[in-house]
């Protein structure tokens, strides 16, 4: 086990925890193997006819929640940058009244361990295909049907999927997470547990990557901290390689990595709102390195070995110059 780790009490359908994986990229890709990233699965809504979250709208009426939701989704997404879609979401229904399946798919994920030719499964990236898929694509992913889709996608069986999702073993783990939300008080999903040398601090609720940093930095004594490397300065070279690492980047993804400045003012989901962001894209995008594509209210990048790269055409980049 590492010294420091990092365990996320989160829901994958909470637009804030959508929202801080960002900031869980930037650890990752910047702190390296000097830092463990959990999660552990709270389940935010049990029933959403018993739920009730009166100053939103959301909680009892299954129609009224999935609109009041989206609305909320749509105004966090400028704040925390990470895009929705804009068709109606129909996440809740008569049949699927809670966000448990969410949280039970990615600890069947977490349990899988080997797809059938022996590779090991990711269950971090299937987390954040869950929740791309809920908040971008409006995926009724409280389906269980729908969830062994979205798995087989990232490589799971999706019948040996569902079973797992059944098992008793994968239910005890979200009934242990459950408690330990219970043990730590957690009512604000994301919080994050940052622990080191048997120290811990909790940070409630949604927070920026400087906070996250400097707790980790008083906790370690300093030990832990973002390093001035070359490899880590917003430079074209390095957005491309970090883009070809994970495939695909929201714009936020890439600011956050490489601490690039929000201008104010600017909504979180564009590339423009980050002070040197759009010169390193264009120059990517010119080069044939990456391609930028509309996804939901925002657009995301892919790098050209990705099976989504599509350059633009003519048509399209003058649409969207002119929106």
């Amino acid at each position: 086990m590492k010294n420091l780790k990092i365990t996320v009490f989160a829901d994958p359908v909470c637009t804030w925890c959508w929202g801080s994986v960002p900031m869980m990229r930037a650890l990752e890709y910047r702190l390296g193997d000097k830092v463990e990233i959990s999660y552990v699965m709270g389940c935010m809504i049990e029933d959403i006819t018993t739920f009730s979250n009166r100053r939103l709208g959301i909680g009892g009426d299954i129609a009224l929640s999935n609109r009041n939701m989206h609305k909320v989704w749509s105004e966090a997404s400028a704040v925390h940058g990470m895009p929705v879609g804009d068709k109606g979401l129909m996440l809740f229904s008569a049949e699927h009244r809670s966000t448990a399946p969410q949280n039970i798919a990615y600890i069947a994920a977490t349990v899988y361990k080997h797809k059938a030719n022996g590779e090991e499964v990711c269950p971090k990236r299937f987390l954040r295909r869950m929740q791309e898929a809920t908040a971008v694509d409006m995926a009724h992913t409280c389906d269980v049907d729908v969830l062994a889709d979205l798995a087989a996608t990232e490589g799971f069986e999706p019948q040996r999927f569902k079973e797992l999702m059944a098992s008793r073993e994968v239910h005890r783990i979200f009934d242990d997470g459950k408690a330990l939300c219970k043990r730590y008080d957690v009512h604000t999903f994301p919080t994050y547990m940052i622990e080191y040398k048997g120290t811990e601090v909790l940070l409630r609720g949604f927070t920026s990557f400087d906070t996250i940093m400097q707790n980790i930095s008083h906790i370690t004594y300093g030990k832990i901290a973002l390093a001035d490397a070359d490899e880590f300065a917003p430079t074209t070279q390095n957005v491309a390689r970090y883009i070809e690492h994970y495939g695909s980047a929201y714009p936020v993804e890439i600011a956050t990595a490489f601490c690039m400045q929000r201008i104010s003012g600017k909504s979180a989901l564009n590339v423009e709102s980050y002070k040197g962001l759009p010169d390193v894209v264009e120059e990517l995008i010119a080069q044939g390195d990456v391609a930028m594509r509309p996804r939901g209210n925002g657009f995301i990048l892919y790098n050209k070995h990705h099976k989504d790269y599509k350059p633009l055409t003519m048509e399209e980049i003058a649409t969207m110059e002119g929106a």
